[in-house]
């Protein structure tokens, strides 16, 4: 079981933006629980009701939070409806989401997993609304762990986690392999399901070739200013998952790639 991180930190992930009182209603109410809790923010910006993106969000950067990190991540475009909430630790980590997905990609990679059902009405708000769960019951939970609360007093023990169907798999051969674009960031770049593991050894890498749509990128670049300004090229991102863009420019925009098209990549 892992101990809270002292003070308490909650980090949020959401596609409730800042345009409305949404996220900081939330904020609100995991302070008026845990006055102490520290807050931050990963993103509010996620696709709106896109559980998929709000998990790749979860997999590229929960690990890099201290031990005891609770994770707050709300993209819930079931809500009101029979769907769980649920609270979840790992060796390392708390997380409180609905059971939609979201946690596909940590328990991939969990080597140690317990879920229950957030169930005991002491730990929601006493009013609450069929639309607004992020408000009225994974906020007040949040704050309640954060406080000292423990874990088994949330509600029963659940095997059924919800696991995201449209999860790609790398398809290897001999010389080659198929991968999928996951994820496209805000500079247009496509992020794959690729990583360095899944390349042989011996490989140059200089010689990889990619192909995506008519379009060949050739070679494994350091850098972005590693090729020409409108130049495409692909590199080992900070997710450590294989990238592709275009420097000083959109590939997504430019190629009109879209997430699941799947690529080529030869060596």
């Amino acid at each position: 079981m892992p101990a809270l991180a002292k003070p308490p930190v909650i980090a949020l992930i959401t596609d409730m933006g800042h345009s409305d009182w949404f996220t900081g209603t939330m904020k609100g109410v995991v302070l008026s629980v845990c006055p102490n809790a520290q807050l931050v923010d990963i993103c509010h910006g996620v696709q709106k009701q896109s559980v998929q993106e709000a998990a790749f969000m979860l997999r590229v950067s929960y690990s890099f939070f201290p031990p005891g990190t609770i994770f707050l991540c709300v993209v819930d475009p079931e809500v009101g409806t029979m769907r769980q909430a649920i609270i979840v630790r790992n060796e390392r980590h708390y997380f409180i989401t609905p059971n939609n997905g979201t946690l596909t990609y940590v328990q991939m990679e969990s080597k140690e997993w317990e879920a229950r059902a957030i169930e005991n009405r002491d730990l929601r708000l006493r009013s609450q609304s069929g639309t607004f769960h992020g408000r009225d019951i994974f906020a007040p939970a949040a704050g309640h762990l954060a406080a000292g609360r423990p874990f088994e007093e949330f509600g029963p023990p659940i095997q059924n986690i919800v696991m995201l169907p449209q999860i790609k798999e790398v398809t290897r051969r001999d010389r080659s392999l198929s991968g999928c674009i996951i994820y496209i960031d805000s500079y247009g770049n496509l992020l794959t399901n690729v990583t360095r593991e899944l390349i042989p050894g011996g490989v140059d890498q200089s010689r990889l070739r990619l192909k995506f749509r008519g379009h060949l990128v050739q070679g494994i670049a350091p850098h972005y200013a590693a090729v020409p300004i409108n130049h495409p090229l692909m590199y080992w991102g900070s997710s450590g998952l294989l990238e592709i863009a275009i420097n000083y420019g959109s590939a997504a925009r430019k190629w009109q790639a879209r997430i699941n098209e799947w690529f080529e990549l030869e060596w």
